[in-house]
């Protein structure tokens, strides 16, 4: 008799916590996961080193390579294979740090005279949702003496990695070349914005960039901003938060020595999470 009731206890027990977890489980608020930690940051560049210990990531995937990469600009001097590689074109934007530096590379990230330039400047992984935004400013280096120093033309992309928080950025083939294919040309990167990007011109077989110059009487819109210039771009087109990585590349077309492009710098880069 002792026995029968006391089983009779334990499955009404196994009854209550039954019904008690399906409630929980049935509950819609228990549904909805937790809100993401604002992801919110500014890099300012003001030390490469240091940039790259954060989770900065440089990439030269240029077709050839060349030696050059993104570097440090008019902050503290650093060397590589014991030579300085300084670049102090122009002033920093701004600086949050003892130093006023930047990142910068130029057209000789690729070793061919007219090639693919494409040197990456990749976010540390974060997450990313409809409505955040990356804020940023650029500016390009003029080459030449006063009055006639131009830019010969400058391209740099912003791109986001939606896929996965990797580093695939593709093979940076020529797009006259067979093998080129435009999506998988950044690897797992999406295209999302673009600063003067360029026209093909089929007669001379050749890239045009519009291009910037000291000559306020040949100023034009369309050329690479000569002057630090802030970009402010809300991503858009995400079913639900992703942990992914946004980047920079300098993508130049006919580039090199005796081609298209001369230096690019970014500052005070900033990634600012949405309140929605």
């Amino acid at each position: 008799m002792r026995k029968s009731t006391l089983t009779r206890i334990v499955l009404s027990l196994h009854v209550i916590a039954i019904g008690m977890t399906a409630c929980t489980k049935d509950d819609p608020a228990s549904l909805i996961p937790p809100p993401l930690p604002d992801q919110s940051f500014v890099e300012e560049f003001d030390t490469v080193a240091s940039a790259w210990h954060r989770g900065w990531i440089p990439l030269n995937n240029s077709n050839p390579k060349g030696s050059h990469i993104w570097i440090q600009a008019s902050g503290p001097q650093t060397t590589q294979s014991g030579l300085p590689i300084t670049m102090p074109l122009f002033p920093a934007f701004s600086s949050r740090g003892s130093y006023a530096g930047y990142v910068i590379c130029d057209a000789e990230v690729t070793s061919g005279g007219a090639s693919v330039a494409s040197n990456w400047l990749i976010s540390p992984p974060v997450w990313m949702k409809n409505g955040d935004k990356i804020i940023f400013y650029t500016r390009c280096a003029l080459y030449g003496t006063a009055g006639t120093a131009q830019d010969y033309g400058n391209n740099l992309e912003i791109c986001i990695n939606r896929k996965n928080d990797g580093t695939n950025v593709g093979e940076s083939l020529d797009p006259r070349s067979a093998g080129f294919n435009y999506y998988a040309d950044r690897g797992d990167f999406e295209l999302i914005h673009s600063i003067n990007p360029p026209k093909y011109n089929a007669a001379d077989d050749w890239f045009d960039y519009a291009t910037a110059t000291d000559d306020p009487a040949n100023f034009n819109p369309k050329a690479f901003p000569a002057n630090w210039t802030k970009f402010e771009i809300t991503l858009t087109g995400f079913v639900k938060p992703v942990k992914g990585r946004f980047g920079f590349r300098y993508y130049t077309l006919d580039a090199g020595s005796t081609g298209n492009g001369s230096a690019v710098g970014i500052d005070s880069v900033a990634f600012v999470s949405s309140k929605l």
